[in-house]
């Protein structure tokens, strides 16, 4: 799946010389949380947050540093923090490294973006052009949406072939060693025997399992042992 297949192609965007009386209306009104900013041309140079608008002269919440901490800040961070709570326009306040997504992105680079900058959404780009942003809650329907056509298990009813499906899944894990594990599958049941070397393996291990073993029961008879019992590296 791609980004152009979840994302919201109805964005709302803003000018740079879009007022921030305006821009707390959109966001209030519309209940977004992010505004990307728009030149003539429809090219993104900036992006209007919440957090932008978090400390306003208007509402009382200028930023104010203890005076201790303003010791270790320079100028320049000074006159950006009045900037940010006196600025008029959406060019005044707005952050112009924006961190964006091509529109075939796959839904694993969008959400590595919006984990590793601690988002919460991202535009995507088609040519340069804003053609829509997709949110964290987009990915969670995306993954709704999946859940609720996934089919259970395998399908697989010949228990030698789950057994060496299982196995086989397994052995492609980097934090367990299969060596100490041994998978027998039946009719009803799937026992799952031997040692690992934590509690997080165990639950991971009965997770993979699950995921393979549809409507026989999984039965863990794993133990858990010294570390010598880890993955090989």
């Amino acid at each position: 799946m791609r980004a152009h297949e979840i994302m919201t192609s109805k964005v709302f965007t803003v000018k740079p010389g879009t007022s921030i009386a305006e821009i707390a209306m959109l966001m209030a009104t519309e209940r977004i949380s992010g505004l990307p900013v728009v030149d003539d041309d429809g090219r993104m140079i900036g992006i209007v947050s919440e957090t932008d608008l978090l400390h306003r002269a208007e509402t009382g919440t200028e930023r104010k540093r203890k005076w201790w901490i303003s010791l270790f800040i320079d100028t320049d961070m000074r006159a950006r923090d009045f900037i940010k709570g006196h600025g008029h326009t959406a060019a005044d306040v707005m952050s112009r490294f924006v961190v964006s997504v091509r529109d075939d992105a796959t839904l694993a680079e969008v959400a590595d973006m919006l984990d590793t900058n601690d988002l919460k959404r991202v535009p995507v780009l088609k040519a340069g052009q804003l053609v829509g942003i997709i949110t964290r809650g987009d990915l969670v329907r995306a993954l709704a949406n999946a859940e609720a056509t996934r089919p259970t298990g395998v399908g697989v009813g010949d228990n030698g072939q789950l057994q060496k499906a299982l196995n086989a899944r397994i052995d492609q894990q980097s934090w367990v060693n299969p060596s100490y594990l041994n998978v027998i599958a039946t009719d009803k049941t799937v026992e799952l025997w031997g040692f690992v070397s934590s509690e997080d393996q165990r639950r991971a291990l009965l997770i993979l399992v699950r995921e393979l073993a549809g409507d026989r029961v999984v039965a863990d008879h794993l133990a858990i042992g010294p570390r010598h019992f880890n993955a090989t590296t």
